[in-house]
């Protein structure tokens, strides 16, 4: 990616400007040498840019010395004006007549050329820009025969474009349009008489807010050379990984003037926006939604880096800009979040992307005032504690709220199975074992327990293991000491085997507890804190992997550095999504630090707790904090003190209904069944591809870079 403005650029962006067309700089740099594009009378202010010489490559040629200059239509076409539709560059007149040899099929010159043994495109590379949503006129490919002899020929044959949401193209005449629906690059393939040739042809989406500011102001921004003495970034995070599917983050600050104007710009390798704004204190900006949804836009067509500039002009001069980097993960998240809001005593549920919760819970009179709970990793059931004091435990159905089984019996907290087949409860009735139940039932099957010990906050895996604390103080609610252990269960003969001790408590946080297992079960991520009672907690999250090694600390996800000290010890509760999605795991956890400014008490007495998200790296080497700056969950209340993110697949659904990936399908599959672009569920037809089901990595689709991650086929992590 170029995210650095050289000075010829700004110079380049400077007479745009002034000159009155909006254009982004990417439309004044050539890749490389452009041919015919059949539009030279047309004045749009899209630009498409291409390689097209017989000898071109990839790496083009500058012709950005002089953006007036006037392109030579017979040699490649174009228009006389900067910023209007035009290919830069030159072809080789190839206006020989031709036939076709009627034995070998090969096409022949009539000059005697010879005989055509090699094809190749024109132009190659190409960029076509497409601006506020215009599409630009159609770029034309042509392709050049050689012939045995080396002479270059026109031939005929049929083409193809492997993206059709970036754009269609003409199979018989090359004719390439982009449909504005995102940006990306795609591979355009000629091919006649068993010759073939390709090249890469990418579609760049470009746009702008701009409610007339004045062309001044803007080029003291492209000349500003001083730092800002007073902006101040609060929120998001430098180095965050967004997912797609989500409403754009608020973009926070502190330290602007009350008539400052702000100029905001985002560049990734097949996208950019411009937009000016005027932003009072409080300052926070939203994307544009309207007449484009900028951040949707931006997420659609971008997978990597995105670099992002805030800069302010305070009426007088304007600064140097803010920057930061972020990451866009090429896929939406999944599932949906269970979370106790505590100050109304609710479990809600917030599906990934959905703009406010759900109150779904149809309570009855043994279950008001629900807390904490547990969701089975497929979503089906959540095993839940009622009624305050004694907490007995109760399972609901996650699809429609019904109350399955209301226990009457002390539990505090409990775990479901990944299936929702069985619970495991007991910690608030002073015995210290825990007990396994199946979801509708008291009867004990199996005891979990060790002498003299006490063991709370069960977490369940995807293979069979769970992970608890035991606490070492206190009472079930209260403590402030406690060991992480693990233990491997059966469900068929129902037992527990290979109890062991894997995190000791130590140090300045020695209560160690609130377990959840990663995607692949190799991981756990965990609580450290000061007490066991979260609220107003001094605490942070770690991972290890299941055998107590590797510990580490999850920096970047707690804030080290990010955020001003102490705020960066207000991190509790994780829960892992059970799926990996677009090559990261995915970790929700509570948080009681500052949110931009719009949450901004610090008071440990007061304070709200909110929902984060971090992206966790799988392979990252022991010892290396896997973990990326988080973002806030968006579709909370900010009025609620919101704990306890379960994060649970959401409820399976049947052949037919609409899907983003296998994991939705209660058969683990989704097809595009009627080629129609509309994924449905479907029937398990040959190998998985991204995000069907699988048991091992020989059961994704070979080619395709999958391995099989918490039961389904996922981007092999980087």
């Amino acid at each position: 990616m170029r995210h650095t403005q050289t000075a010829q650029q700004t110079q380049l962006r400077s007479y745009v400007r002034r000159s009155g067309l909006i254009a982004p700089l990417a439309l004044l740099l050539a890749v490389g040498c452009s041919g015919d594009d059949g539009a030279s009378s047309d004045t749009s202010p899209t630009s498409t840019l291409g390689s097209t010489s017989a000898s071109a490559t990839s790496e083009g040629t500058d012709t950005t010395a002089d953006p007036t200059v006037d392109t030579d239509t017979t040699k490649g076409g174009g228009t006389d004006s900067v910023g209007e539709s035009e290919t830069i560059g030159s072809t080789t007149d190839t206006t020989a007549a031709t036939d076709t040899d009627a034995t070998t099929g090969n096409t022949t010159t009539d000059g005697g050329d010879g005989v055509v043994i090699d094809v190749k495109i024109d132009p190659l590379d190409p960029i076509v820009i497409v601006k506020d949503g215009v599409i630009p006129p159609a770029l034309q490919f042509t392709a050049i025969g050689i012939t045995d002899k080396g002479v270059e020929v026109p031939v005929t044959g049929s083409w193809k474009y492997d993206r059709p949401d970036l754009a269609t193209i003409g199979g018989g005449s090359g004719e390439f349009t982009a449909t504005g629906l995102l940006g990306g690059v795609g591979l355009v393939t000629f091919d006649s008489q068993g010759l073939s040739a390709s090249t890469n042809a990418t579609v760049k989406l470009y746009f702008t807010d701009d409610p007339g500011v004045d062309p001044g102001i803007k080029d003291a921004f492209d000349g500003a050379f001083e730092p800002d003495p007073a902006m101040t970034l609060l929120y998001p995070y430098d180095k965050t990984v967004f997912p797609r599917g989500l409403v754009g983050p608020r973009i926070q600050w502190n330290g602007g003037g009350a008539n400052d104007l702000y100029y905001v710009h985002v560049v990734a390798e097949t996208f950019e926006f411009e937009g000016w704004k005027a932003v009072p204190p409080p300052s926070r900006y939203d994307f544009p939604l309207l007449p484009n949804d900028v951040w949707l836009k931006l997420t659609a067509s971008t997978d990597g880096d995105v670099k992002f500039d805030i800069q302010r002009y305070d009426g007088n001069k304007a600064y140097l800009a803010k920057t930061q980097t972020w990451t866009i993960a090429p896929a939406d998240l999944a599932g949906t979040v269970y979370y106790w809001e505590v100050n109304n005593g609710n479990i809600v549920r917030l599906p990934v992307g959905a703009s406010n919760p759900e109150n779904f819970i149809k309570k009855d009179g043994n279950t008001q005032c629900l807390a904490c709970h547990s969701v089975s990793r497929d979503g089906s059931r959540i095993a839940a504690a009622a009624q305050g004091g004694w907490s007995p435990w109760t399972t609901i159905n996650s699809a429609t709220g019904d109350i399955l089984h209301y226990s009457a019996t002390a539990s505090g907290f409990q775990a479901i199975s990944p299936n929702g087949s069985h619970t495991l409860w007991g910690q608030s009735d002073g015995a210290g074992p825990l007990k396994l139940t199946a979801f509708n039932s008291n009867a004990v099957l199996a005891q979990l327990s060790a002498p003299g010990a006490y063991f709370v906050h069960p977490a369940w895996s995807g293979d069979g293991q769970i992970a608890f604390g035991q606490r070492l103080n206190g009472n079930w609610l209260d403590f402030t000491a406690s060991s992480l252990w693990i233990t491997k269960v059966d469900l068929d003969n129902p037992s527990f085997s290979e109890t062991k001790k894997i995190v000791d408590s130590a140090g300045g946080l020695p209560t160690v507890t609130y377990p959840t297992f990663s995607p692949d079960n190799k991981w756990i991520s965990y609580y450290r804190g000061n007490q066991a009672r979260t609220r107003a907690a001094v605490a942070e999250v770690w991972m290890t992997k299941t055998d107590g090694s590797a510990q580490v600390r999850l920096d970047n996800a707690n804030g080290k550095g990010i955020i001003e000290i102490g705020q960066d010890q207000t991190t509790y509760e994780p829960t892992f999504l059970p799926v990996a999605v677009g090559g990261y795991f995915w970790l929700i956890v509570g948080s009681e630090r500052k949110y931009g400014n719009t949450l901004t008490d610090t008071n440990p007495n007061s304070r709200r707790k909110q929902l984060w998200v971090a992206a966790i790296d799988p392979n990252a080497p022991d010892g290396v904090d896997p973990s990326h700056p988080p973002f806030w969950l968006p579709g909370q209340e900010l009025n609620n003190s919101n704990m306890r993110g379960e994060w649970a697949l959401s409820p399976c659904k049947e052949v037919g209904e609409g899907c983003k990936g296998g994991f939705e399908c209660c058969d683990g599959f989704c097809y595009d069944n009627n080629n129609d672009g509309q994924l449905e569920c479907g029937e398990p037809m040959g190998c998985s591809h991204l995000g069907d089901a699988c048991e091992v990595d020989a059961a994704c689709c070979e080619g395709e870079g999958l391995t099989c991650i918490g039961g389904y086929c996922s981007i092999t992590p980087g």
